[in-house]
Formats: structure tokens, sequence, C-alpha cells
């Protein structure tokens, strides 16, 4: 055979020959390369889903939140109205006092009373304690002072404060009084 022919031969054979162990080992790899790059896929997503549950999960809560802080907003509103009711019916209780032939009436007007207090209390209303405290700017209305023992007390309650869930619905209006100035000071 010529040598010539036998070159041009063996190059085709050399394409069909098996491959070297340096490219089995090669191809070898790339299947394992993409293993590895599947699973840190599949850990990327699963990381990912995890981010979304907790979000949602989050979201679920504050939406939660949100609706409690507007049912609280309305049902402070229409009690914020109701207490002008309130405020009257004291004030009839008040007048009745002094009428013997309004006592059955006022028992009727304290009855009403009482029960709306007891349904407005069981939605978060409060009285605010006021009368002998201190004075606070935060929870009380001074209408006027008058002369006392002691500065800064609230001698009288004009208008009751109420309190709804903790938070300050409505102040109280009340009269402060303020120390008696002394005779031998006010010359000096």
């Amino acid at each position: 055979m010529d040598p010539k022919k036998e070159g041009k031969e063996s190059a085709p054979e050399k394409l069909g020959a098996p491959l070297a162990p340096d490219l089995i080992r090669q191809e070898q790899k790339e299947p394992k390369l993409i293993k590895e790059t599947d699973a840190q896929r599949i850990s990327d997503l699963e990381d990912q889903m995890k981010r979304l549950q907790a979000e949602f999960e989050n979201y679920k809560k504050r939406t939660a939140k949100e609706k409690e802080a507007l049912a609280a907003i309305g049902s402070a509103s229409t009690i914020l109205k109701l207490l002008p009711v309130l405020d009257e019916m004291e004030v009839a209780m008040a007048a009745m006092t002094h009428d013997e032939s309004a006592k059955s009436m006022r028992h009727g007007v304290e009855m009403l009373h009482r029960k709306l207090l007891a349904v407005l209390e069981k939605e978060g209303l409060a009285e605010m304690r006021a009368l002998g405290e201190s004075f606070d700017p935060y929870r009380h209305e001074a209408l006027r002072t008058v002369d006392g023992k002691e500065e800064g007390k609230v001698a009288e309650v004009m208008k009751k404060g109420y309190l709804f869930k903790g938070n300050i619905l409505r102040h109280a209006m009340v009269v402060v009084t303020k120390k008696k100035e002394d005779g031998t000071e006010a010359k000096k």
C-alpha cells in the first residue's frame, strides 16, 4: 500500500476511533455539572417559594391588623356619637332628683343609662377618672380655674372624659384649682 493512501485512510479511522481517556473524563464531568446546576436551581426555587410564603403570611397578618384597626375606628366613631346621649341622660337624672313626681321616670332613665353604658363598655368604652386627680393636659381640658388648697387638682368635672380601648376618645372638661395666694405675699 501506498503510504500516502494509508495516511488518508487512517484519518477517517481516527475519527471513528475510541476516545482518549481524558476526553471520556471530560464528558463524564459535564453531566455532573448539569446535575449540580439543577440542584442549585431547585434550591433557589425552594428558597424563593419559602420567601413568598413568608411574605404572604406577613401580608395576611398585616391585613388582619388593618381590618381590626378599621373596625375599631368605626366603633369609636359610633360611640363618640352616642356620648352626648349619655350626657343628656345624666343631666335628666340630675334634674329629676329634686322632683318627687319624677322618681319613677328617673328610675326608667337610670335603667336605660346603665344598659347603654354596659353595651358601650363591652365594646371598649371606659370612663376617665378626673375628680380629685392632678390636672393632665393630655387627658383633661381646663375650662376655668378656682382657688384651692393645692395647685393643679381637678375640682369639678363639667363633662366626663372617656377612653376607648385605652385611647382617649373624649377629654374630660374640668375646673382646675390654683393655689390661693396669701395677702402677705401679694403685698411684697
